[in-house]
């Protein structure tokens, strides 16, 4: 079993070049507090909560390493096709 931790994505309004009000995400972090900074700076800031997966350090160092094996898989590859011409 999976736990899950809190991540919060900061957020800000804004205007756009047609002059339409934007939401735009400017960060996220795993403190409350932080987002709570965040969203008392002023009424255009605010914060969305989303839960992650706690183990994922371990899912995106596997993915690094799945993705330096292709590469390497793909360098092999190159090479014995041009030993081979």
């Amino acid at each position: 079993m999976t736990d899950n931790v809190n991540v919060y994505v900061l957020t800000s309004l804004s205007l756009n070049s047609e002059g339409e009000v934007t939401n735009r995400n400017v960060g996220i972090s795993f403190s409350l507090h932080k987002a709570e900074l965040h969203k008392a700076k002023g009424v255009e800031n605010d914060f969305e909560t989303f839960q992650i997966a706690s183990n994922w350090v371990e899912d995106a160092a596997t993915t690094d390493l799945v993705l330096a094996m292709r590469k390497f898989c793909d360098m092999v590859r190159e090479m014995q096709e041009a030993a081979l011409r």
